[in-house]
């Protein structure tokens, strides 16, 4: 994709390196972890992110991302979308493409009320497997990517499959720990406060009756 790393060699003292502490890349093929500054984390799953946009931009015609709110955001803003919003699955973007969605569809040969409904179960998790947030559960290669899209045109069960309820509200948590421990500690005030107004009105009627 025009930006390559050295895994496992030594580099020599007359490689061009990228300078530490700039994002490198397409933003339209950009995994999360490469809009990260300062990230040295980088391995071939990446490589894996950028090829399921491609996937996506077969199938829809367009990449995960609107193109036109990217390249219109401040950058700090296009690396926050990289990093924590999640694109709308083929089946979802291929119905909401507006004027272009018939020519889209006719490029494939049907329209997109069709697309859609093909698009739907195997190939949208093949794809978002392979353009997940977390790397860990995307294709650890691009043989599995491929092995997965042979199955599916061979009418064979696919590996990929859509996360959790669980997932998700881990993933939601960790995204938004901050919003859920000052909600945590609200709730924890609130029932405190519940339980020391009991004792007190129970104190106060025990009082009365005596």
């Amino acid at each position: 994709f025009g930006v390559a790393k050295a895994i496992h060699s030594k580099l020599t003292e007359q490689t061009v390196l990228t300078q530490h502490g700039h994002v490198v890349g397409t933003v339209d093929y950009m995994s999360p972890e490469q809009a990260i500054l300062n990230s040295t984390d980088i391995d071939t799953r990446s490589d894996i992110y950028s090829l399921g946009v491609l996937l996506y931009e077969v199938l829809t015609g367009t990449t995960p991302f609107e193109k036109s709110r990217l390249y219109s955001a401040a950058w700090d803003e296009v690396l926050r979308i990289i990093r924590e919003e999640d694109p709308p699955k083929p089946s979802t973007r291929i119905s909401s493409l507006g004027d272009s969605s018939p020519s889209v569809a006719a490029h494939r040969q049907s329209d997109a009320a069709k697309l859609s409904v093909v698009f739907r179960g195997e190939l949208d998790w093949i794809v978002m497997k392979a353009i997940d947030k977390d790397r860990d559960r995307r294709y650890a290669t691009a043989i599995g990517l491929a092995n997965d899209i042979e199955r599916y045109l061979t009418d064979q069960p696919v590996a990929a499959c859509p996360p959790s309820t669980w997932y998700r509200v881990r993933k939601f948590t960790r995204r938004k720990r901050t919003l859920m421990v000052s909600m945590t500690g609200g709730i924890l005030l609130l029932a405190i406060s519940a339980i020391t107004s009991g004792l007190a009105a129970r104190s106060s009627w025990f009082s009365a009756q005596q």
